[in-house]
């Protein structure tokens, strides 16, 4: 995504969003695999799996179309989210498999944003300066939906991943025991969210084309990112 972004920063529209610095996860990422993996981490990469690769055919096919402001969507969906509900999953990450504090997940620590708060406000005033189209503006927000998806794929896939770890019968027990009330409640929140995105209907855009679009508004509306 971080690449597809690079390539079109020039773009009026996806300048808006364009925080490199602040942002970019391609480092703090590297920092966790070599933490998990050792410094040969690059050898141990596994293939890409389904979900991952529809996940990237995504992201490719924005960047290569005509309209590559459909990236706004991926840049919604990750970092906003990754500045919000990401700081919870870190938290859980390091609670359930024992992590010391501030190692292996780098990923959801922004080092170069000194308010998350304040930020995110910006990141989203900025959306709403986005000027598009009414057709093109329902198109981001499709694919911000989208993508909220494919994020529930690619945590299903691995979680299935897991399952298939071999364990010893005890260790099996307690991992379960410790992680069911936790795992139920994601399991809810998930089939509840899939569902509303499917049902939900297109939104009423009611200001003229090329009117800058309130786009913030609409996608909060449709996956509720903080």
């Amino acid at each position: 995504m971080e690449k597809a972004l690079d390539q079109h920063k020039d773009n009026p529209q996806l300048s808006l969003l364009y925080f490199p610095k602040e942002l970019s996860r391609k480092e703090p990422l590297e920092r966790d695999l070599e933490f998990f993996n050792g410094p040969d981490w690059r050898d141990m990469l596994t293939p890409v799996t389904p979900a991952q690769q529809a996940y990237i055919n995504a992201i490719e096919r924005c960047a290569s179309s005509p309209t590559p402001e459909l990236l706004a969507a991926h840049s919604y969906v990750r970092y906003l989210g990754d500045l919000s509900g990401g700081q919870v999953l870190a938290k859980r990450l390091q609670k359930f498999n024992d992590i010391p504090e501030d190692q292996g997940v780098a990923f959801y620590q922004f080092d170069e944003v000194e308010d998350a708060d304040t930020f995110k406000e910006m990141f989203r005033k900025r959306l709403n300066q986005i000027e598009v189209s009414e057709e093109l503006q329902q198109q981001i927000v499709e694919e911000a939906k989208e993508t909220f998806l494919r994020n529930i794929d690619l945590f299903r896939e691995f979680d299935e991943d897991l399952g298939g770890t071999a364990m010893t019968e005890q260790e099996q027990a307690e991992h379960l025991a410790a992680l069911e009330p936790e795992r139920a409640k994601l399991a809810a929140e998930e089939r509840a969210r899939r569902q509303a995105l499917k049902t939900l209907p297109p939104q009423p855009i009611s200001q003229p084309s090329w009117h800058p679009s309130a786009l913030w508004n609409s996608l909060a509306h449709a996956v509720g990112l903080a």
